[in-house]
C-alpha cells in the first residue's frame, strides 16, 4: 500500500491534473443566467412580502374598527358630505340649507332657526341695478319689508325650477310686507333676458347684473342659483347656494315676516 510520502503515487497524481481541461459543456452561461434573473424579478415585481401584507391587513382591521365608534355620531348629526353638497347647488332633494356665511351652524335637532342670529346679521349690500321697466331697482326700495333676492340665469335649470316658488311667495305674501327681486347674470343683458320672460312671465321685479362691476357689491357668485333672504332692517339673514330646499326657504320667509 502506497504511503503519502510515495513518488508513485505523487507522479500519477500530477499526471491525472496535468490532463484535466475545462469542460466546455459546464462553464457558466452569464447571458442565460441574467434572463433567467430579470424574468424572475419580472415576474415577482408585482408582488408583496408576507410581512406588507400583514401590516395591510392591520391597517384594514383598525379603520373598520375606527368607522364603527363614528357610527353613532352621524346617526345623529348632519352628515358633512350632505352639507358640502347642498352649498355647491349638487343636492336638490336636499331638505335644509347652510346658513349664511359667519353664522353658527344651527342644531336641527333642537328646532333651533335655520336664520342668523338677529345680533349677527351683517348689513346687505346697498345696490343699484337697471331692471325690466326702465328705472333702478335700490337696496333702499325695500326697507321694512322682507326681501327675497335671487340671483339667476336663463341658462341655469334648476333657477327654472325655482321661479314657480317665488311666483307662488310673491302671490301669497306680499300684502304682509314681503317682496322678490331677481337679479340675473346673463350677458348680454336684456336682448337674452326679455325674451325668455316673454316665454316665461314673471310676477316679481327682474333687475340685471350683466357686468363685473354691477355684480360686485354682492361678492363672489360661482354658483347659481343663488338666493338671499334680508330683513327689514335691511340685514342679510340668510343665504342659499344652489337649488333652495322649499319647505326651509317658506319657514324662514315666515320667520322674518313675524319678526
Amino acid at each position: 500500500m502506497a504511503t503519502q510520502d510515495d513518488p508513485e503515487l505523487e507522479r500519477w497524481v500530477d499526471d491525472r491534473m496535468a490532463a484535466l481541461e475545462p469542460d466546455p459543456e459546464k462553464q457558466p452561461d452569464v447571458d442565460d443566467g441574467l434572463a433567467q434573473l430579470k424574468a424572475h424579478r419580472a415576474q415577482h415585481r408585482g408582488r408583496k412580502p408576507i410581512g406588507a401584507w400583514l401590516v395591510s391587513g392591520a391597517v384594514a382591521v383598525w379603520v373598520g374598527a375606527m368607522v364603527f365608534t363614528l357610527a353613532p355620531w352621524s346617526a345623529d348629526e348632519p352628515d358633512p358630505a350632505d352639507l358640502t353638497a347642498r352649498e355647491a347647488g349638487a343636492s336638490p332633494s336636499a331638505s335644509a340649507d347652510a346658513p349664511a356665511a359667519g353664522s353658527a351652524l344651527p342644531d336641527r335637532r333642537s328646532g333651533e332657526s335655520l336664520l342668523t342670529r338677529i345680533d349677527e346679521r351683517p348689513d346687505a349690500p346697498h345696490f343699484t341695478l337697471p331692471d325690466m321697466d326702465g328705472g333702478n331697482a335700490m337696496l333702499a326700495d325695500y326697507t321694512g319689508r322682507v326681501l327675497l333676492l335671487n340671483f339667476w340665469a336663463t341658462w341655469c335649470g334648476p333657477c327654472r325650477v325655482e321661479m314657480p316658488w317665488f311666483v307662488d311667495f310673491e302671490e301669497r305674501f306680499s300684502d304682509d310686507g314681503f317682496a322678490v327681486v331677481g337679479v340675473s347674470l346673463d350677458e348680454p343683458g336684456w336682448d337674452i333676458v326679455r325674451p325668455f320672460l316673454e316665454r316665461q312671465p314673471l310676477n316679481y321685479r327682474i333687475a340685471l347684473a350683466d357686468t363685473p362691476e354691477r355684480l360686485a357689491p354682492f361678492g363672489e357668485t360661482y354658483v347659481l342659483p343663488k338666493t338671499w333672504l334680508i330683513d327689514r332692517k335691511g340685514r342679510l339673514a340668510a343665504e342659499h347656494i344652489g337649488l333652495v330646499d322649499l319647505d326651509s326657504i317658506e319657514s324662514q320667509i315666515l320667520e322674518l315676516l313675524s319678526e
